[in-house]
């Protein structure tokens, strides 16, 4: 069937509205933040979940692909088409708040919700998300993250968006609405995940393979009364490492993280951490006027100085209900980062963050205006120094060829709960900047650098490095978040924990039409 009768039939069906044709607007949409493959024949974007519904209906009689796509800030493939013959899903627009139960402690919202518009909901109700965004929160979505593993703000404590989901609203490749959670049974409140096997957690970290989201519910939590930040440096990637390590298995932190020498000053600049609108903010997120007085000249007048050069820096964000409590929490992990060799400087890299935790994603180029892709790999606490040293290793192999065609790289270590570690390199480079960074970042923001020239050399060789880490993950039997077309899931798992999921994807996708290519699943399986 020709792409004109589909989008007949959709247009017919739905409205054409809700149909975007134009290939400039469908190369946008067919790129991530690293790459684009092949632009999609159509773009949909449905304001109802009843019309994702019709539309699936009518694609699930046709050879074309069904591509979920949230706020556009993967960077590992996952929703770039890898044939033209595909309809990107672009859920968006379907971004209604539906409930906030105070009473019971959860929300429900649409999937194409973004994590800032959720926390600038729950915010003045003095309640949130436990984990309640990740650092690109004012464009990616509740979707988006479920489906390819959101990180950071309350991860220390509270794990990923995943770890923390009560239920869903999925529709699955024929247009059938599967629910999980406790919403799924008759007369009940969705406010409760695991009656009988986790099905909610069967759609987690899917990429989008299983299905597309529209609907999910959290639980709620009240903000605590009392927080603080805390900063150390360290000469040593080693003693970074193991205080790290050392403050996540504590317990003690909503947040903490490690930025290498580079990755500092890349974060600095691109959070805007002097300017104005940081001190500003962090002035009102204070208890008292006087406090905010302090806090806000303390942060004007840190400056570029906040972190030693060539230092690592371990970040800390600590939180509790009492102001008592949060003063034994602050003194146990200021002697847990100590015991490491830490040595104190201004927390503002923290504060700063917290205190506008979700601004323009200027943030989708680096401190230079260059192009960056990430990696990642979550692994033991016991493996958490070997990997960063073999990672370095890595990086020295390429170094010759990286300093020829202006390729560097940065690392981000975090804490995730008590159990996990996450580490993620990644590859920075001067490069022309594709539709997507110039819609994301503020003209503001963009004004400060001239465009680069295209440096299809240093694209190849990004592509070469990330191989080289992705098997190199693959072999230690690292988790990854992100995973989408990177990461050969399917291909890394025990044989009978394969033949299970391949069996899951044939019953809700028996013409494997959903995001074809991410976890592993090739064309034809």
């Amino acid at each position: 069937m020709s792409s004109e009768n589909i989008i007949s039939q959709l247009a017919d069906a739905i409205s054409s509205d809700a149909l975007i044709t134009d290939f400039s607007e469908r190369e946008y949409f067919s790129m991530d933040v690293f790459d684009i493959d092949q632009v999609a024949d159509l773009v949909f974007q449905p304001r109802s979940k009843n019309e994702i519904s019709i539309a699936l209906k009518i694609l699930s009689e046709t050879d074309y692909q069904i591509i979920p796509r949230g706020g556009g800030m993967s960077y590992t493939g996952g929703y770039t088409p890898s044939t033209k013959r595909s309809v990107i899903v672009d859920t968006s627009l379907l971004n209604q708040i539906l409930e906030i139960n105070p009473e019971d402690m959860y929300i429900t919202v649409e999937a194409g919700c973004t994590w800032k518009s959720i926390y600038q909901a729950l915010k003045p109700m003095g309640m949130r998300l436990p984990f309640f965004g990740t650092n690109s929160g004012s464009m990616a979505t509740v979707g988006g993250g479920l489906s390819n593993g959101a990180l950071f703000f309350g991860t220390g404590k509270y794990g990923s968006a995943a770890d923390n989901v009560l239920g869903m609203e999925v529709i699955i490749a024929d247009g059938t609405l599967i629910k999980t959670g406790q919403n799924a049974f008759a007369n009940s409140k969705p406010h409760h995940r695991t009656y009988g096997p986790d099905m909610t957690g069967l759609f987690c970290h899917d990429a989008g393979s299983l299905g597309i989201k529209v609907q999910a519910t959290f639980p709620l939590i009240y903000w605590p009364k009392s927080i603080d930040y805390l900063s150390f440096a360290y000469k040593t990637l080693e003693d970074s490492v193991a205080a790290l390590s050392s403050v996540s298995k504590s317990g003690l932190t909503e947040e903490c993280y490690v930025l290498d020498p580079s990755s500092a000053g890349n974060l600095a600049d691109v959070s805007n951490i002097e300017g104005a609108k940081s001190v500003i903010k962090v002035f009102r997120e204070q208890s008292s006027f006087i406090k905010g007085i302090k806090e806000s000249f303390k942060m004007a007048f840190t400056g570029r100085s906040v972190i030693p050069d060539d230092a690592y820096s371990l970040h800390m964000v600590i939180a509790n209900h009492s102001q008592q409590a949060l003063d034994y929490d602050l003194k146990a992990a200021t002697a847990i980062a100590q015991n490491h060799n830490g040595e104190s400087i201004p927390n503002t890299v923290p504060k700063a963050t917290r205190a506008d935790p979700f601004p323009p994603m200027n943030g989708i180029l680096g401190h230079t205006g260059e192009r960056w892709a990430a990696l990642n790999a979550k692994v033991p606490h016991s493996d958490a120094l070997a990997v960063n040293q073999e990672i370095i290793k890595l990086m020295k192999k390429y170094k010759t060829r990286m300093d020829a065609c202006g390729v560097w790289f940065t690392l981000l270590n975090i804490g995730i709960q008590q159990h996990s570690y996450s580490i993620e390199p990644v590859l920075r480079w001067l490069d022309e900047w594709p539709e997507l960074h110039k819609r994301t970042a503020e003209p503001s923001f963009l004004s400060n650098f001239k465009e680069p020239t295209v440096n299809e050399e240093a694209r190849k060789l990004v592509h070469e490095i990330r191989k080289d880490i992705i098997d190199y993950f693959a072999s230690i039997g690292a988790a990854s978040n992100q995973i989408g077309r990177a990461y050969d899931y399917l291909g890394y798992l025990y044989e009978p924990s394969k033949e299970l999921l391949m069996n899951i994807k044939n019953s809700v996708d028996p013409k494997n039409k959903m995001n074809t290519g991410t976890l592993g699943f090739k064309d034809n399986f």
